[in-house]
């Protein structure tokens, strides 16, 4: 009995290959295994491809088939010589695979079916525990198989993959990538740390949409990150979008000033802007980073018909305290920041100044700014746990415009602008499952003194809106192949309303707004995805009738090849609030109304379909759209307004706008180029001018072409020239201010605009401090139009050539 145990084990170490008994015999028990053999490009089940391994090798396979799906396709994509080897890890993807060798041609599999865990974390920033949102996370295997995500929101991830060995790769806009192995054994939770780079955002120039090697079509095409005073710079020069120098009068694909949405932290900040045309809207200290959304909206978004910027705040340096002060040409501001629990609990406190009217006591009368401005930024942010956030913020600002109106000289308000924030958020992540719950209060206030407007009195007139809102947003990650996002808001707003006549009065319009939305994105395979969804809105003004929205989102991305993307994106939008500006102020005088008294709300559908390509160092795209415009509204020619009562200065009408856009950038060791150009068309009829048919809307702007390059000159300074050209709007006003006659409604128009710009940045550290310096001339060369230019500051060369100037110092 004992020698026949002894004889089997010597046996099945024979058999297995794992006698020392020659060179010869080690040799020839790799070969088998190592044999290389000509594959043909095919689909066939693996029950298949064994046989024909067994066919065309002479190799006997010994497998275990209850362990193996032997009725699952397997396809090869192409004809390539290989080992068997490798052949078997194709056929057998998904199983942990070895193989044993039985002379004399005898193949032993075996083969376990690998279990998938999710990989989930966080990427924040290195020095400052700050979360980055759409930072793009990849897990590569030894076969170079990618599966990829970007973060949240709250600067989390989550992947579901096999077991194995992985190369983790995170990358973000103005940050060094980093890359790290890991093992996947069980459910996992891993913390990426980015570095910031020495130059985070460069002048004048921004990158939309991939980054190098990055080819998944996963990154939100318009996300933007910064880090600077100037934010809508970095807009202005994508295709479709025209604005003015700070962004706050901005058209995009051919909608009006007032259809563009901003999102402070997911709060509606209404008439967002500042009476000097240089002073971005927030202080780009304060700042973490901007996401544009055009074309294509989530689900979750609604209430504006072109477009929706959303501008988050840092949360502030759990690790250390920060101050940062900034001087430039229109304001100085001060950031502070750091820890109050060091890792747990932070705060960032900003406010900033415009400066320059301390000296108008020395200018000339026509020289002198007259106004001046000031807001702050503050927030607290708590980490309860790895995935769980608790957040405050609070937001202010006020512009105001003073001229020698009492009888000793001296200077009074004659125009006051208020904007005010507040917020209260949580967010969390379960598993699969996440959460953002806020509560938040916005407000906007004009207020204009009534003897400067032509009404008698030394009273002041104001208008304004109040909002206190109630929302909760939830969403469910499925593997890689589903996600879904749903939520629901309620909103309360006051709009205070200016009624004109014989008394200037103020009216009070209550009105309450219910949202449901539910979106869902489906991989249907690495090559294919879609996402559909819906977004409801009850509409329910106290003294007014009610409206009901329902407002489909769709898109689909297609990659027919690894460096090309093909997409078709449909939205559906409407928005509540109409707004028309008679003056280059906004005065509380202007046609400000709900969805009341008549005035339906306006709506609009875009469809886009376009293609992408992406370059080593940069991307090509090309892209065409149609967008439907309902119930717009306009002056009728030859008007002058008297009283409040609207319905006899306003026509209501529709239009359209349609065109094609192309964009392009690229890297070149030190030299960096963009390069947009948008061919765009926007029409309105009115029932009322049947005879004029379809004419241009005052945002008809059809050509548009805008460029920048950048050079490094060194490892601190870089130097860029940018520019833009476009076709001259259509006027509403003639030379004495007053509304063109309806012989003239709509054909006249301004030239054609254009400029050249350039700007010099120093960046350099100074151990733990970093010194920031800007230097340019806006309109170096150029006819910009007398809304881009209006309102700067006393300090001008000729032709409207203007200086800037600015210093930051972080310690």
């Amino acid at each position: 009995m004992k020698n026949r145990w002894l004889f089997l084990l010597l046996w099945m170490m024979s058999g297995f290959g794992f006698q020392q008994v020659s060179g010869q015999e080690v040799k020839s028990a790799h070969t088998v295994a190592e044999e290389w053999i000509q594959v043909p490009g095919s689909s066939a089940t693996v029950s298949q491809w064994f046989g024909w391994i067994e066919k065309y090798t002479g190799i006997v396979l010994s497998y275990n088939a209850a362990q193996i799906e032997m009725d699952k396709v397997c396809r090869i994509e192409r004809g390539e010589k290989m080992t068997v080897k490798e052949l078997l890890d194709k056929i057998l993807a998904g199983y942990q695979v070895k193989t044993a060798f039985v002379p004399p041609r005898k193949l032993v599999i075996q083969a376990r079916r690998m279990e998938n865990y999710y990989v989930s974390g966080t990427v924040c920033e290195e020095e400052s525990e700050e979360r980055l949102y759409g930072a793009v996370v990849t897990l590569e295997d030894r076969r170079g198989k990618q599966w990829n995500t970007i973060s949240n929101e709250n600067g989390m991830f989550r992947l579901y993959v096999p077991e194995g060995l992985y190369v983790l790769k995170t990358s973000y806009m103005g940050y060094t990538p980093q890359t790290r192995a890991v093992r996947v054994e069980k459910d996992c939770f891993v913390r990426t740390h980015l570095k910031p780079l020495l130059f985070e955002i460069e002048e004048v120039t921004v990158e939309s949409g991939k980054r190098e090697n990055e080819l998944n079509g996963l990154t939100p095409s318009n996300l933007l990150s910064f880090n600077g005073n100037d934010l809508f710079s970095q807009i202005w020069i994508l295709p479709g979008v025209t604005s003015s120098l700070a962004g706050h009068n901005f058209m995009v694909d051919g909608g009006g000033y007032d259809e563009n949405q901003l999102l402070l932290d997911g709060v509606p900040v209404f008439h967002p802007g500042h009476f000097n045309s240089l002073l971005p809207v927030f202080n780009g200290d304060a700042v973490k980073n901007m996401v544009f959304y055009k074309g294509f909206f989530p689900t979750r978004l609604e209430g504006k018909i072109s477009s929706v910027t959303e501008v988050n705040l840092k949360e502030g340096n759990k690790d250390e305290h920060v101050r940062t002060l900034t001087l430039d040409m229109p304001a100085a501001s001060i950031t502070l920041e750091g820890p109050i629990l060091k890792k747990k609990l932070s705060y960032m406190v900003s406010a900033r100044r415009s400066w320059l009217d301390f000296f108008d006591g020395l200018l000339s009368e026509e020289n002198r700014l007259n106004h001046s401005m000031y807001d702050y930024n503050a927030k607290l942010s708590y980490s309860l746990s790895p995935v769980s956030t608790l957040n405050v913020l609070a937001y202010g600002a006020r512009d105001d415009y003073r001229l020698p109106i009492k009888e000793n000289g001296e200077n009074a308000s004659v125009l006051r602008w208020d904007n005010q924030v507040y917020q209260l958020s949580y967010t969390t992540q379960k598993g699969s499952l996440g959460n953002t719950t806020s509560v938040f209060y916005s407000a906007h206030n004009n207020r204009a003194y009534m003897g400067e407007m032509g009404y008698d009195g030394e009273s002041y007139v104001h208008s304004g809106i109040k909002s206190l809102n109630a929302a909760t947003d939830f969403s469910y990650a499925y593997e890689n192949l589903y996600h879904a996002r749903w939520g629901v808001k309620y909103a309360y707003e006051i709009y205070d309303l200016v009624s004109q006549g014989g008394e200037v009065t103020v009216r009070h319009e209550p009105v309450n707004q219910v949202s449901l939305y539910y979106d869902n994105l489906l991989r249907i395979s690495p090559e294919l995805s879609v996402q559909v969804g819906v977004h409801g809105v009850g509409y329910y003004p106290q003294h007014s009738r009610s409206y009901y929205s329902i407002q489909p989102r769709f898109s689909l991305k297609y990659f027919p090849s690894e460096k090309n993307l093909l997409y078709v994106n449909f939205s559906k939008m409407e928005q509540f609030y109409h707004f028309l500006r008679f003056d280059s102020f906004s005065l509380p005088t202007d046609f400000r109304m709900p969805s009341i008294d008549g005035f339906k709300p306006r709506s609009s559908e875009h469809y886009e379909v376009g293609w992408r390509h992406f370059l080593k160092d940069g991307q090509l795209e090309f892209s065409a759209y149609y967008k439907t415009r309902r119930n717009v509204l306009a002056l009728r020619p030859d008007t002058w307004i008297e009283d409040g009562s609207w319905q006899q200065y306003l026509m209501a009408g529709r239009g359209d706008s349609y065109g094609v856009k192309g964009y392009y950038y690229q890297q070149w060791k030190r030299w960096t180029l963009q390069l947009s150009y948008a061919y765009s068309r926007s029409r309105e009829w009115f029932g009322e001018m049947p005879e004029r048919g379809k004419m241009p809307s005052l945002y008809d702007v059809p050509h548009q072409l805008a460029g920048a390059v950048s050079y490094q000159l060194t490892k601190h300074s870089l130097f860029s020239v940018g520019g833009m050209l476009r076709s001259g709007k259509v006027m509403q006003l003639n030379e004495d201010f007053e509304l063109l006659p309806a012989e003239e409604f709509r054909k006249r128009r301004e030239p054609l605009n254009y400029r050249v710009d350039v700007g010099y940045s120093y960046r350099k550290s100074l151990g733990e401090k970093l010194l920031l310096l800007r230097l340019g001339v806006y309109n170096l060369v150029g006819n910009p139009s007398e809304e881009d230019i209006l309102n700067f500051y006393s300090v001008h060369w000729h032709s409207n050539c203007l200086p800037y100037g600015s210093i930051s110092f972080k310690f």
